[in-house]
């Protein structure tokens, strides 16, 4: 009870079995000049600039006075926490109350 295979052609032309080889080139690469492409780059850069929405005079000098408040208030809130904390420390150190400024 052995089973007949039908017989298929495995005779192909060998122009069909062989594939050519990719030729090397003799250049060192594709891309263009590095100046070239940084150019490009630089030129992308511009091109991404002129999209932001830049803000007034006004507002720049508005969102300064807030940084600059916020700023002095941090200042002030840590100072006073600092001499607190150096006057707690003389106190339980010495005994009596360390002053910033002697």
């Amino acid at each position: 009870m052995a089973k007949n295979k039908p017989e298929t052609n495995t005779s192909t032309s060998t122009a069909q079995q062989v594939t050519p080889k990719a030729k090397k080139s003799n250049k060192k690469s594709d891309k263009p000049n590095i100046f070239k492409r940084m150019w490009k780059g630089i030129k992308g850069i511009f091109s991404e600039l002129k999209k932001v929405t830049w803000p007034k005079g006004k507002e720049v000098g508005s969102n300064t006075v807030v940084v600059l408040v916020v700023v002095v208030l941090f200042f002030v809130v840590l100072f006073v926490i600092d001499y607190v904390l150096t006057g707690l420390l003389g106190l339980t150190t010495s005994g009596q109350w360390t002053h910033l400024w002697n």
